[in-house]
């Protein structure tokens, strides 16, 4: 686990965290991690079956897992969602599909930056990350590109990443349509979840999802903690760096 240090606006302090937070889907952590913790120190969206941290009482980082059943019409999905889903289905018949296309990312990082403007050294490492752990699904429309999904594959549980899309196509709800494809092709693999990460957008809870509360792990000053308003800490009086507890 890299770390990286956040400044805390307004002050001369910071914390540490794990660098890849942003860009890969939950923290773990061990009890054996826990002496090798740069401090202060702030973990949040640590998985709810990790055995180290405290769970959160904000509803944006709970959990928002589909279970695949062994076909799409069993998924318990909201009334409207499914008439919205026929709906969307044929909004885009002449919507053609490749997987995992070569450069996808690419051909397709254009419309992700200029929705989000992510700086160039985050947007350089969540690209490194995602051309190595992600599959994705290439929509195009006469020929032209108009959107990208992306996801991960880990074991039996899909990861939803986003969907990367030319915004003039809204009219087709292309990232919808790609989900429920991308869904299809898991429960026809037998994957046992998919996951669409924490939050608490509502095209998420339409999915019929089970939300549990993730957890933070924190090593913090007690100034620290009460400016950032974190309740549940361990304790600590000094910093350390990663270098210094390498030494």
């Amino acid at each position: 686990m890299e770390f990286i240090k956040i400044k805390i606006p307004g002050t001369t302090w910071f914390y540490w965290t794990w660098r890849d937070l942003p860009f890969l889907p939950y923290a773990w952590l061990e009890e054996k991690d826990l002496k090798n913790l740069p401090t202060p120190f702030i973990l949040t969206e640590i998985h709810p079956d990790c055995p180290v941290g405290f769970e959160t009482k904000d509803k944006s980082d709970h959990t928002n897992i589909i279970k695949l059943p062994d076909s799409f019409d069993k998924l318990k999905i909201d009334n409207d969602l499914r008439k919205d889903l026929r709906r969307i289905e044929k909004k885009n018949a002449d919507v053609k599909l490749v997987y995992n296309e070569k450069d996808a990312l690419d051909k397709s990082k254009k419309w992700f930056l200029k929705q989000w403007k992510e700086n160039k050294k985050d947007f350089a490492r969540r690209l490194e990350l995602w051309k190595q752990k992600c599959c994705t699904i290439s929509a195009y429309l006469d020929g032209k590109l108009i959107a990208v999904h992306i996801a991960m594959r880990d074991k039996d549980t899909i990861y939803y990443f986003g969907c990367w899309w030319d915004r003039k196509y809204k009219n087709l709800s292309v990232p919808t349509f790609l989900l429920k494809k991308d869904i299809e092709d898991a429960i026809s693999k037998h994957s046992k979840y998919y996951d669409l990460e924490v939050g608490d957008e509502a095209y998420k809870k339409q999915w019929g999802v089970i939300e549990n509360p993730t957890k933070y792990y924190a090593v913090l000053t007690d100034a620290i903690a009460k400016r950032l308003g974190i309740e549940k800490y361990v304790k600590t009086s000094s910093s350390l760096t990663p270098s210094q507890l390498r030494m």
